[in-house]
């Protein structure tokens, strides 16, 4: 087998794991180089694996990501039909807050100065009503560059019924020699203010994702480098470049597949990852083995319909930093201290204290390890951090454990799901030292930690298959005979495939968008060979709401056709290179006590350690309390059960 390499790109560290025929896997950790994040890439490639030649390399970024958070996009601007270029600045009309006074949208990645409104109009059903001219045309072109864009977003009223306005207006503009982004080849659904925003996100994050993938491929020429997408699946840098709205949730996204494939590993097909790296905590529902799949997300407020596994963040992570707020009370997050200069106990001029100083003065941490990149602990740095704000450490995990908590019953109880039924799948960095006081609150049935917990997002890039997903909105009565576009979706979504470079079997799988007349939201389904759309419709409805519509009219809103083709890899790895063992020790816990200190390379299948215990690894540390035991079963896992 051809050696492969998955590397995830997170706020503080990049991860990357190495699979090559005959070796063991092998992980590391190196800190993240946030002025060019391809450094950090090729720097922990050089460390991970200086044997030979790499020739596959799946890659989670978070440059788009970076990009939008921070505004550091490209100057856009956006064309639209006549009377509706205040789109993106009325939107919905909805409150972020029903009874906050004070919550405010965020502002729009394109100023009403920077949109173009063309004399044009397209109606629902794909009919022409207003001509678009060629001196329109022209006049539109002058417009934008006289506006002098870094790149140009066009969306036009109802061009994912005919697109043909919108191919004339792309192509002219292309003259600019600046990206130009068509809405109706980027999402062909209805819905105009979300696809506008979809359009223009992609637009202003465009030129940097190209300027960050020419750097990587300069700097790592040899191997076939392939994106994450938020979808659960790669695709191919030149896809990744060209439609960067697809990464937003990239790193994320990985590491939900890979804990998938974790619970299923350890007997659990239904269960929750929980995510906890530097930066934030990424928290995700897993139904059946997998996780769900979404085609309506917001990045800083802003919407985009790409499809999205359904991840909910944050801003909770190692690196957060604790603050007093104005009120006196103590507050985590959700500023982080990142890479640079990260935790105080990192020694490299940090001074807030963080929740991985909290950890360290709380000796969950051996202040005589070495950390990724070759970091050593400083335990006064980070008792004189915490002292600047008079908090003790375990105040500050209480804090932010609190916030994890919250967003963990977003994805479960508040949704009707009870957590009694789920593991919890604990990973990132720091995942493992929050996992049991966190599913103990949660009241779920069991804790699992995979064997490389530190590293699980640049493990799942190994477990993700290619993925495209090819749509169209249709808006017919269920029962509608939609073979013939059924067909075409999956022409295209295999041709798109093929045009990446996959190579074998493509499998293709169908979904629908339905909802009952009336209604305004849609219910994802899956669709398997040609059942009834509507019987799919009343059981969804019934599963997410708790009956049925029986006496309505089905409507199948938009149809999809998913290509995927095979993972690198099938299944998790159960045997990795964690190093030498290290001898068993004890530390003192603050106010706790003693505990164990085991080395996870020195425990095997069926072994049992019964907390108080730190098990030591190079990516991550687990924390086991009090008469909590955890038990390393067939496939490497830690798993500690909560249900007797």
């Amino acid at each position: 087998m051809a050696t492969s390499a998955g590397v995830d790109v997170g706020g503080t560290f990049t991860d990357v794991v190495v699979h090559a025929s005959g070796h063991r896997p092998r992980a590391i950790k190196v800190p993240t180089t946030p002025d060019d994040q391809a450094e950090g890439v090729r720097d922990g490639l050089a460390v991970a694996w200086p044997e030979g030649a790499l020739h596959r390399l799946p890659h989670g970024s978070t440059t788009a990501t970076n990009a939008v958070l921070e505004r550091k996009i490209a100057r856009t601007v956006l064309v639209t039909t006549a009377g509706f270029a205040g789109v993106l600045h009325i939107a919905r009309q909805d409150r972020p807050a029903l009874y906050d006074l004070f919550a405010t949208r965020p502002d729009p990645l394109v100023p009403h100065e920077l949109v173009v409104p063309v004399t044009e109009r397209t109606g629902p059903d794909g009919t022409e009503i207003v001509e678009l001219t060629d001196d329109e045309v022209e006049r539109v072109v002058g417009e934008v560059r006289r506006l002098e864009p870094e790149s140009v977003a066009v969306s036009l009223l109802f061009a994912y019924a005919d697109d043909s306005h919108e191919q004339r207006l792309c192509e002219a503009l292309r003259s600019l020699d600046v990206p130009v982004t068509r809405s109706s080849a980027l999402l062909p659904e209805f819905r105009e203010f979300e696809r506008a925003s979809t359009c223009v996100l992609n637009a202003a994050i465009e030129p940097v994702m190209r300027r960050y993938l020419s750097r990587l491929t300069n700097r790592v020429p040899e191997p076939v480098i392939t994106v994450m997408t938020s979808s659960g699946g790669t695709a191919g840098v030149e896809f990744a470049a060209s439609a960067p709205v697809h990464t937003l949730l990239s790193g994320p996204a990985a590491g939900v597949v890979a804990a998938g494939a974790v619970a299923r590993s350890a007997g659990f097909d239904d269960a929750i990852a929980f995510d906890m790296g530097g930066t934030s905590t990424d928290v995700c529902l897993i139904r059946g083995g997998h996780p769900e799949v979404s085609t309506s997300s917001r990045i800083a407020g802003l919407p985009f319909r790409t499809p999205a596994v359904g991840i909910h963040t944050v801003g909770a992570g190692g690196g957060s930093i604790a603050w007093i707020d104005a009120g006196g009370a103590l507050r985590v997050g959700p500023h982080s201290a990142g890479a640079d200069p990260g935790p105080a106990c990192y020694g490299l001029g940090g001074r807030e204290p963080t929740v991985t100083d909290a950890h360290c003065v709380l000796g969950h941490l051996d202040p005589g390890r070495e950390l990724g990149g070759g970091l050593h602990l400083d335990v006064a740095a980070a008792e004189r951090a915490l002292g600047a704000i008079s908090e003790s450490a375990q105040g500050v995990l209480a804090v932010v454990r609190a916030t994890m908590a919250r967003a963990l019953r977003k994805v479960s109880t508040e949704r009707g799901v009870d957590p009694s039924g789920l593991a919890l799948v604990a990973y990132g960095g720091a995942g493992p030292l929050h996992a049991t006081a966190l599913a103990r609150e949660l009241g779920c049935a069991a804790v699992v930690i995979p064997p490389a917990p530190g590293v699980l997002s640049a493990l799942g890039l190994l477990l993700a298959p290619a993925r495209y997903e090819a749509s169209r909105t249709v808006m017919v009565p269920a029962g509608t005979d939609l073979g013939e576009t059924w067909d075409q979706l999956s022409e295209e979504a295999r041709q798109e495939l093929e045009k990446q470079g996959v190579a074998g079997e493509i499998s293709l799988f169908r979904v629908a968008d339905a909802r009952y007349a009336g209604q305004s939201h849609e219910l994802r389904l899956d669709v398997g060979g040609e059942p009834d759309l509507t019987e799919l419709l009343h059981a969804a409805h019934e599963n997410a709401y708790g009956y049925a519509m029986r006496d309505e009219q089905a409507v199948i809103v938009t149809v999809r056709v998913v290509a995927q083709g095979a993972p690198i890899l099938d299944e998790p790895p159960r045997d990795w290179d964690q190093g030498e063992p290290a001898p068993e020790s004890s530390r003192e816990l603050g106010t706790t006590g003693t505990a164990r200190v085991l080395s996870r390379a020195g425990l095997s299948a069926g072994d049992r350690v019964t907390g108080p215990a730190l098990i030591e690894q190079p990516d991550s540390t687990t924390l086991l309390d009090q008469d909590e035991t955890a038990v390393v079963d067939e496939a490497g896992n830690l798993v500690v059960r909560f249900d007797g």
